[in-house]
């Protein structure tokens, strides 16, 4: 199968050529035979490829060596599940500004982003007209740039809510304004809900010539529910009143019907280096190929950020900006498999008396992982000297618990061992199981609701695993003894001994399973949760099954349930930074301000364009 990503480099080339039509001075130095006319792309089939290709060179999170900002920042700090140190820290409690420099990043890169997919769909007209390219193509090339227009202006809805809408044939130095103090929340969604519908409709179930990574019907239909979902949210009704919710319902049961998606058989697996699987809806894969262990342009470009800013950074020289918190480590039940696969801690020292909040257990017992806890299983070390509920990061102190999604190879040193390849989903089928169940218990139907919640749960406790352990230890164990064995005598490097069997053994936990239902009322009667208790189930699931992914805080978002959340898996608590050694929780002096989730416009945007009207909570 071919990969998106080994034609970026294509891609970015052609991304090149598109932008060279807004004039800006750093391409007034290019010689002239480097840069090719926007007819190039009209004129012939190959260059059509090309500069559809141009359109997902901005799906790279990159910006200067940390892809995880802002998206990680975007999707999980406002929950507090994911947890930062130094000025990161201001994401944890709304305290982002309009003049942060990531804010602006991804505003224009998106924009970027729009900006190239709107060149596509102008010189499809011009094919159109001229008669030089063959329907077929030119219907397919309008899908695709109108799934990423989609994409990309979806992103910019869900961020910022009010938003410029451009248009075809407009530059992406001209944007307009975002509908003034009433706002264009409504109509920016009606736009992607547009872009989105001619995508799907256009678009076949699997990505075109087999290369993993384009969009595909799929994609097209999920961020379509989507966006009917957040213009349920921006009218002021989460439910739709019926209408946005059942479309977003339709939506969703037709991925559900075509068979083309199903989860993986184990969690655990979903984070391993090897490259797509059937719950892999849309994502983009990091991986370095045959450059292991090499500071260069793959290193930058592809996992470099994994290493140094998910890992555990005691030690190891990285910064270690990626944490999670003791709340989230301490909600999943006994047998639910997907916190060991998840994360790791220290070996925590002094437990003290602290109880597990929903179950009373002490956390001596329930937080005490056979795999997970004073190690990371995958590299069977956690190198910190701290034994502490929070480590001590030269002032400040954050969890002493590390994400496996993004640490499941490479020591994090400087000089060797930087092997980390990585999946960023945007969207995983238990993703779209999950909204769907949202949407059944939304418009009545609570039955099914319950069922899709509890695919998702039956897996978790690995239910999907049971009489395939040697079969999946088989497949996934080799990658492994294939890493110890490449990297041997590197520093830090355990050896092919250590991986003689997966490092979280498969099998089934379902003697330990309780249905969503029966389990959720306790919890919400134990937490004191003012919601209806399939809503707890959406709350407490998304965060078992995302936690450091690019989907949280926006599904709680749009949901209406974020609010919730900080109150009663976060309440208020201010014990001092001295005190947090031998502390598990975490501190919350700040208010959740609804209101604050439209993230600031950016302030260098707004100097540029006087035409757009600030969001309220940053006047």
């Amino acid at each position: 199968m071919k990969k998106i990503n080994k034609i970026l480099a294509l891609a970015l080339a052609s991304g090149v050529m598109l932008t060279t039509q807004s004039c800006k001075e750093d391409f007034l130095d290019v010689d002239h035979y480097d840069i090719l006319g926007a007819d190039y792309i009209s004129s012939s089939d190959e260059g059509m490829e090309d500069g559809l290709l141009a359109c997902y060179s901005n799906m790279n999170q990159l910006i200067n060596e940390d892809s995880m900002k802002p998206w990680l920042w975007l999707a999980g700090h406002p929950t507090m599940d994911t947890q930062a140190t130094g000025w990161d820290k201001s994401w944890l409690t709304q305290d982002w500004a309009a003049d942060q420099g990531e804010l602006y990043d991804e505003w224009k890169r998106l924009y970027d982003g729009i900006s190239l997919c709107n060149s596509i769909l102008q010189q499809c007209d011009e094919a159109e007209s001229a008669g030089t390219l063959s329907n077929d193509l030119i219907t397919r090339a309008r899908a695709e740039a109108r799934a990423l227009k989609g994409f990309y202006l979806f992103l910019c809805c869900q961020t910022w809510g009010n938003v410029p809408i451009p248009q075809i044939g407009a530059s992406v130095d001209e944007l307009p304004d975002n509908g003034g103090e009433a706002g264009n929340a409504v109509a920016a969604l009606e736009q992607v809900i547009s872009d989105l519908t001619f995508a799907a409709d256009n678009l076949d179930w699997k990505p075109y010539n087999g290369q993993y990574g384009r969009v595909t019907k799929g994609m097209a239909k999920a961020f379509l529910a989507e966006a009917y979902l957040w213009k349920a949210y921006r009218q002021g009704n989460p439910s739709g009143a019926g209408t946005e919710v059942e479309a977003a319902k339709n939506a969703l049961k037709d991925i559900i019907d075509s068979g083309t998606y199903q989860l993986q058989e184990s969690f655990t697996t979903l984070f391993d280096p090897l490259a797509w699987n059937k719950e892999s809806i849309w994502e983009e894969v990091m991986d370095e190929g045959d450059k292991s262990n090499q500071w260069s342009g793959y290193h930058t470009n592809a996992h470099g950020w994994t290493d140094n800013y998910a890992a555990n950074p005691n030690g190891n020289s990285g910064w270690g900006t990626l944490y999670l918190s003791w709340e989230w480590y301490t909600c999943y039940e006994k047998g639910d498999k997907r916190r060991d696969a998840s994360a790791c801690t220290v070996e925590i020292e002094n437990w003290g008396d602290y109880k597990d909040r929903i179950t009373d257990e002490l956390l001596s017992v329930s937080a005490k992982s056979d795999y997970c806890h004073g190690k990371n299983p995958y590299l069977n070390d956690v190198k910190s000297d701290q034994k502490k509920y929070h480590c001590n990061t030269g002032g400040d102190r954050a969890p002493s618990v590390w994400s496996l999604k993004w640490w499941r190879t490479g020591q994090n040193t400087w000089w060797s061992n930087i092997w980390s390849p990585a999946h960023v989903y945007w969207k995983r089928y238990a993703d779209v199981l999950l909204t769907y169940a949202e949407c059944c218990f939304r418009t009545g139907d609570a039955t099914t609701g319950w069922d899709y919640v509890n695919q998702v749960r039956k897996r978790a406790f690995g239910d999907l695993e049971d009489g395939k352990e040697a079969a999946l230890t088989t497949k996934y164990l080799q990658y492994y003894k294939d890493y110890a064995a490449k990297e041997s005598g590197n520093a830090g490097t355990y050896g092919v001994d250590h991986y003689t069997d997966y490092p979280i053994p498969f099998g089934s936990n379902m003697a330990d399973y309780v249905d969503g239902e029966t389990y959720y009322e306790t919890v919400k009667t134990k937490l004191g949760f003012n919601l209806e208790t399939w809503q707890v189930a959406m709350i407490q699931e998304r965060r078992k099954e995302f936690n450091a992914e690019w989907t949280l805080a926006p599904a709680l978002h749009r949901a209406g349930l974020l609010a919730e959340h900080i109150a009663r898996n976060y309440p208020k608590d201010n014990t001092p930074i001295s005190a947090l050694d031998e502390y598990p929780w975490t501190p919350r002096s700040y208010d959740y301000s609804e209101e604050k989730m439209n993230f600031p416009i950016p302030a260098q945007e707004l100097i540029r364009n006087p035409n757009l009207t600030q969001n309220k909570a940053y006047r």
